[in-house]
């Protein structure tokens, strides 16, 4: 972490630089955010930038393993395992708390990780704009030394494959009611991405069509899938289209790998990032000290359910039949590295990986953070002045 960058770039900011930043992102963008903007970027050496790669590719081919695919293909409700599923994830999102040793040295430990799309354009719009505005040369957002336009060319590559634009959609529900839905005007600028409501959808025979506002009919050969089941199944969305069907479709993300690479495969995965974690259903006994664990349901988005120093309660809570779906892990200790105004903050770091067809292993591309004061790193817990949702700019 450099937090010398970090103390230094507190003293170039000002409300009407932050508001500047935030103004300027929504008039790019053309949309309200919801979500709170930090002040700041989180500046990180190249060397741990190197560390935080290594452990997202590790941990994504685990996932890979025959073994562990076959475990977790068990998890997938029969209502949305969809055919066809490939043995690799196009897209692959870890994120890591980032720690301390008793050396001083900081180390990422593994919070989560997901088989599925993450907010690929909003991210580059959030730190170009951070460059630009407060002139941070000598920084890239960009993994894997990545240029702008690789990075572009990469995306585009992986999420319309060999099809013509026009045949490629981002479906999501209702997605001018998303807070993600500065992602996909991003994507919509970058790379000309449409996005269409998956209410809006047909099926006809084995093809999926859509309509455009000007009422012109589209064949979908390619989804860009960005719809959570768990989502539609709470809501009763009725969809034109099942799951389970076989469809003449290719799929930029498919919707199996939502399962296959989760929280739940956590307990499968041997590496120094990952804390100990149990799913809830094979705990002989509960550890002496709760305090030093975390309960978390499986599936389940921007921190919803996560309990911190769960009490015996809480687990006895879980009911028997959905115990298999929630873990206990080992609490990991967030450092406070970030230098802030008011205090010092933690930090959660998403690595973006894409895999595309040519490359023998997941490319991290970009990167997602979160900072705070609080016990949770999640967006929606931080309200208060510089935290919220970030980036890292990697020196």
């Amino acid at each position: 972490m450099r937090s010398d960058l970090q103390q230094d770039f507190i003293n170039r900011v000002s409300e009407a630089t932050h508001e500047r930043v935030c103004t300027q992102l929504e008039q790019l963008l053309g949309t309200k955010i919801h979500f709170r903007i930090c002040e700041m970027p989180i500046f990180v050496s190249h060397a741990l930038r190197t560390q935080l790669e290594e452990a997202a590719i590790a941990l994504t081919m685990q996932c890979c393993n025959p073994a562990v695919i076959e475990t977790m293909s068990q998890s997938i409700p029969a209502s949305a395992c969809v055919p066809n599923a490939p043995n690799r994830p196009l897209f692959a999102v870890v994120d890591f708390a980032i720690t301390q040793g008793e050396d001083g040295t900081f180390a990422p430990k593994l919070i989560e990780l997901q088989g599925f799309p993450s907010l690929f354009g909003y991210q580059l719009f959030y730190t170009t704009q951070m460059q630009n505005v407060y002139e941070l040369e000598n920084t890239t957002p960009f993994c894997s030394q990545l240029t702008y336009d690789e990075y572009t060319a990469l995306l585009r590559e992986c999420i319309y494959g060999s099809q013509r634009p026009d045949a490629v959609a981002l479906l999501e529900l209702d997605p001018l009611e998303q807070k993600t839905q500065p992602d996909f005007l991003a994507l919509e600028q970058l790379i000309g991405l449409q996005t269409c409501n998956i209410r809006d959808v047909a099926r006809q025979g084995r093809r999926l069509v859509h309509t455009d506002p000007q009422g012109r009919q589209h064949e979908v050969r390619r989804v860009f899938n960005r719809a959570i089941v768990d989502e539609l199944t709470e809501k009763n969305v009725e969809l034109d289209f099942s799951w389970n069907d076989a469809l003449d479709i290719e799929w930029a993300g498919h919707p199996n790998w939502f399962y296959l690479m989760s929280k739940a495969t956590m307990p499968y995965l041997r590496h120094a990032s990952v804390p100990t974690s149990q799913f809830l259903n094979e705990l002989d006994h509960l550890p002496p000290d709760l305090s030093r664990h975390v309960l978390k349901p499986l599936y389940a988005f921007a921190g919803k359910g996560v309990v911190v120093a769960p009490r015996e309660s809480d687990i006895l809570a879980v009911p028997m039949d959905q115990r298999h779906t929630w873990i206990l892990q080992e609490r990991v200790e967030y450092a406070r590295c970030v230098p802030t105004p008011y205090g010092n903050n933690a930090v959660e770091i998403r690595i973006m990986c894409l895999w595309p067809d040519r490359s023998t292993e997941p490319i991290p591309v970009m990167s997602l953070a979160r900072t705070g004061r609080g016990t949770y790193m999640g967006a929606r817990y931080n309200t208060e002045p510089w935290t919220g949702s970030s980036g890292c700019l990697f020196v």
